[in-house]
């Protein structure tokens, strides 16, 4: 009996690593191929431009996120609960008993937004802008239904699926957004771009589940129980008060103002800092979340509170190894990170990023603390938290973005959500019996520390492009020495490696093979195992 119980965890154990991988695949593929065409839509699009086309996407996605009230948390978490408990047959059902309101919302909500596109325009620029508006609008309904089939995928945990679509649509649509822009189409012709493969995302996943079995289901609601919908409702409202207060606090509820303050440059040059910060920091915190929020509804369904805990201590861990180096490396090398990639006309974001980099240390870290209490119906105390510092956002706006423009939205963001970060976390691990891992994240600001001298030493004495490249990567190198050194590696991360080295594909094990080997000898050296 405690052999299978044993494998069964084993097992579960490496679905979650294969799982991770395949969302750090995902998101590092997105990552590095959608930063390096923001980059050159940036170039081509000029300052203003880019600051009028962020806005309008910035818009859009408040919009999506009032009609998806929240819904792909609930399915996503539904799904894994009852998976966890073995009704496998309640799943599909949930999934469309959700499809059709937010489909209803949808259109509801497009038909309006559309309706009233010119004055939204002349709101923040004029009249002429409004076309753009018209078109982002039209992407929401075929977003939202994205959302939910994405939704119930992570819900499934076969995260596989993603990684096609990176593979099979993505290369696509850059192509596409590529060619509008050499036409000189603009603006117009990358948001037409993203609303035909909006539809054809909507599509794939649709084809997937399909594969799945998911709409095997005979009835809209079969199985559905009214005791089942009372909690999705529930938690929805929950989530729903939440992700309003997150919009708030998260997602550049700081245009806003700048749009009415100021010009389409300065909200330019603060989006650029922002989308930056967001491509380099939320990456690897938002792979985890993928991972974490469906196994800890598992594990709540399941009631192994110990996996919980262990899950989230290494998973803290992980995330302040990358956290630090990126935030203060990004800070030391904002300028020629602007200068050499989007030229110096976007100069002006320097400071915004700088800002922006240093925060993301401290809101990365704490990224795991909100997965445990989503996946055990804990929720409540993030809204409380979330709508105080909602409020002190907003009142940052008012008070800063007016005289200082981007760096004052830039402090305004940084503000909040480092202290709203701090306070979750303290209370995740206090209620939860969470240990968080005090004295690693002191062994790696030290490693930081180290690099950051090394790579501030080389930039001052060359800060040219040769300069920037050794600066990046000198530091790595340096980075990894001293967290070595300062025996920041534990056994159970090389028994990571060796799992993750079971299932890469092919050659790309050599990768894992050279990893363990060179971290083994400097920790052998240094008197470790």
């Amino acid at each position: 009996m405690n052999g299978n119980a044993s494998s069964q965890n084993q097992q579960h154990g490496l679905v979650l690593i294969k799982n991770a991988a395949h969302c750090l695949f995902n998101s590092t593929m997105t990552a590095v191929i959608g930063w390096a065409i923001s980059v050159w839509i940036a170039r081509q699009l000029g300052v203003s431009n880019y600051g009028i086309f962020t806005l309008v996407l910035w818009l859009s996605g408040i919009g999506s996120s009032a009609i998806g009230m929240g819904f792909s948390h609930a399915v996503t978490k539904f799904v894994a609960e009852h998976r966890g408990r073995q009704e496998h047959e309640v799943v599909g059902p949930i999934v469309l008993f959700v499809l059709k309101i937010e489909i209803l919302l949808s259109a509801g909500t497009t038909l309006v937004l559309v309706f009233f596109a010119t004055p939204i325009a002349d709101f923040w620029f004029s009249p002429s802008e409004s076309f753009y508006f018209f078109l982002a609008f039209l992407g929401i309904l075929p977003g939202i239904v994205t959302a939910i089939l994405s939704a119930t995928i992570e819900g499934l945990q076969k995260f596989q699926y993603f990684t096609y679509a990176n593979l099979i649509i993505t290369p696509f649509s850059l192509a596409s957004k590529v060619a509008v822009v050499l036409m000189g189409k603009g603006i117009g012709g990358l948001l037409t771009v993203m609303l035909v493969f909006s539809f054809i995302n909507t599509l794939f996943y649709a084809i997937v589940l399909k594969k799945e079995g998911i709409w095997t289901a005979h009835g809209p609601d079969a199985g559905v129980r009214k005791a089942l919908k009372r909690r999705i409702h529930k938690y929805n409202m929950s989530v729903m008060a939440i992700i309003v207060c997150n919009k708030i606090i998260w997602d550049k509820s700081e245009n806003f103002f700048l749009g009415r303050f100021w010009t389409a440059t300065e909200v330019g040059f603060y989006n650029l800092g922002f989308n930056i910060v967001w491509q380099f920091s939320r990456f690897l915190p938002n792979t985890f979340w993928r991972v974490l929020f469906p196994a800890m509804s598992h594990y709540a369904g399941a009631g192994d509170h110990h996996k919980t805990r262990r899950v989230f201590f290494l998973t803290t861990r992980y995330l302040a190894f990358m956290s630090f180096p990126i935030g203060v490396g990004g800070a030391i090398l904002a300028y020629p990170m602007i200068h050499f990639l989007y030229g110096h006309s976007f100069i002006g974001a320097q400071r915004p990023l700088q800002i922006m980099f240093l925060a993301s240390i401290v809101t990365m870290i704490c990224n795991p603390g909100a997965a445990v209490l989503y996946g055990y119906d804990r929720q409540a105390f993030i809204y409380k938290l979330g709508f105080v510092m909602a409020v002190v956002n907003v009142i940052l706006d008012i008070i800063l973005i007016k005289p200082f423009g981007a760096v004052g939205a830039a402090l305004c963001f940084s503000l909040t959500t480092v202290v709203g970060s701090t306070i979750g976390t303290i209370y995740t691990c206090r209620v939860m019996d969470l240990r968080f891992p005090i004295i690693s994240l002191v062994k790696i600001l030290f490693a930081t520390i180290i690099m950051g001298i090394a790579m501030e030493l080389i930039v001052l004495q060359n800060y040219k492009l040769l300069g920037f490249v050794l600066a990046v990567l000198v530091g790595g190198f340096v980075y990894l020495v001293s967290a070595l050194a300062l025996g920041t590696f534990e056994e159970e991360d090389y028994t990571l490696l060796q799992s993750i080295d079971r299932i890469l594909p092919g050659k790309s094990k050599r990768i894992i093979h050279w990893l363990v080997k060179f971290v083994s000898s400097v920790k052998t050296q240094n008197g470790g195992v």
